[in-house]
């Protein structure tokens, strides 16, 4: 197969919009095919964080419209402060905010996953979006070609299929049935608490304004991430008529959506929705066995009493951030990782994101390793003359870093929940030694967010 290619995107997450982004730059064909309709994922991704490291930005950098990007740019939050504590907030390192007059894409962004989408689909028009559209299998065609087929019994025809499809991908199932996810034995149960005038006076600032890891002597961990409806600042809780992320407003242009999703500027025209409210969303991990047996299946009250009591002699603070979370946001996630997998030969058919690397959330790497993927693959099938060579130059390229990045998660995970007290004891002594010290800094963090 020679020529401009055709590519079928299946899945319309991070990593298949930013694909979709970089052939639509180098000018290539594509179809982006989704199973869930764009407001119900939409919903789903409303106000979650998604940490974004220098890598991840160089990838939207590159594959972005300039005005995209410079949307993006201007007015994401950037990676703020982040802090190591112990259960009760006595401080071992914070991390300071990026320095000043670094350029955008050699930053960390922390955009609200449902901006960040609005983002990625600026300038892709509605026909190339295909929402309500599950992948069901693919076939190989005699012309070298490959059919899609969904669940409605519509099929689509390309050069490409590239599966974006995520951690429980389909198109993975059938590339490389072979392949596995470890359980790492880890389970989290995470929860959202929305802010009101009190709690945000009344909780440390720290944990209403930062990212927050709280590290114990025992074998567990919690993690808290502060989402903010304006940009890199905290501002007064209120209802003020300005066009907030997790508002959804302005969906009817492109351009209107860009502005009110990312910026918190005032919307052009027309009725002026309520800004959303600041939160705090929790991750609580531990091992599997440290929960009940039948922890999956208990409801978000139960699960948050749970969470609550093994936490009970822990900072006030932390012990409310649980307490008062809605029940309906409490859910749990076991930690699963993707077990690396020997190459195989290149074909029309590839893989990309979480559907060949998929990782624990531990470590904050998933987003920028799917978008590094979608910048070297497209960035490979625009300067190739031959399409199966630009892929198998890409796989090969994608496993060194894709399950170097799985592998960095898998040690974060079990790190947290280590049965060694002197570990953990000793790392919680590194951090000390890091407050104080640039170099021991340099050399723990330096591949932080990436």
């Amino acid at each position: 197969m020679t020529g401009t290619p055709h590519v079928l995107i299946i899945g319309g997450g991070l990593g298949g919009l930013c694909l979709a982004q970089g052939l639509r730059k180098a000018g290539l064909g594509f179809a982006v095919y989704e199973r869930e309709r764009g407001s119900a994922r939409a919903d789903r991704l409303q106000d979650h964080r998604i940490p974004i490291g220098p890598q991840g930005a160089r990838a939207l950098y590159a594959c972005l419209p300039p005005d995209a990007w410079e949307e993006f740019a201007a007015h994401t939050q950037r990676g703020g402060r982040s802090a190591f504590v112990t259960e009760q907030l006595r401080e071992l390192l914070v991390l300071p905010q990026p320095a000043p007059g670094r350029t955008p894409q050699r930053s960390h962004h922390a955009p609200s996953g449902h901006a960040l989408r609005q983002v990625l689909l600026s300038g892709l028009d509605d026909h190339l979006v295909r929402g309500g559209r599950e992948f069901v299998r693919y076939e190989h065609e005699d012309d070298g070609g490959i059919t899609a087929h969904f669940a409605d019994g519509s099929t689509a025809y390309g050069d490409l299929l590239a599966g974006a499809d995520g951690a429980d991908s389909r198109v993975r199932r059938q590339l490389l049935p072979h392949a596995v996810r470890a359980d790492t034995r880890v389970l989290a149960v995470t929860g959202r608490l929305e802010l009101t005038h009190a709690q945000a006076d009344e909780l440390p600032e720290s944990l209403t304004t930062w990212s927050t890891s709280v590290l114990t002597p025992r074998s567990d961990a919690m993690f808290c991430t502060a989402g903010h409806a304006a940009a890199g600042e905290r501002p007064p809780i209120q209802v003020a008529p300005r066009a907030w992320a997790a508002t959804g407003a302005g969906a009817g242009t492109d351009a209107g959506m860009r502005a009110v999703v990312l910026a918190g500027v005032d919307a052009p025209g027309g009725p002026r929705p309520p800004r959303s409210r600041d939160h705090v969303r929790w991750t609580y991990v531990a091992k599997a066995t440290a929960f009940p047996e039948d922890v999956e299946r208990l409801d978000g009250k139960a699960l948050r009493a749970v969470v609550a009591e093994r936490i009970a002699d822990w900072h006030p603070a932390l012990v409310r951030l649980v307490a008062e979370a809605d029940p309906d946001s409490v859910v749990p996630v076991r930690m699963l990782g993707m077990k690396p997998v020997e190459p195989w030969p290149p074909g029309p058919v590839t893989l990309l994101g979480d559907a060949i690397h998929g990782m624990p959330a531990l470590g904050g790497t998933g987003a920028t390793t799917a978008l590094r993927d979608a910048r070297l693959l497209s960035g490979l099938l625009a300067r190739r003359r031959d399409p199966l060579q630009a892929i198998g130059a890409y796989e090969s390229e994608m496993r060194a870093y894709g399950f170097d990045a799985v592998a960095r998660s898998l040690r974060t995970t079990r790190s947290a929940t280590s049965d060694s007290r002197l570990a953990r004891t000793l790392f919680r002594g590194v951090l000390r030694t890091a407050a104080h010290s640039a170099w021991v800094r340099a050399a723990v963090f330096r591949d932080y967010g990436e």
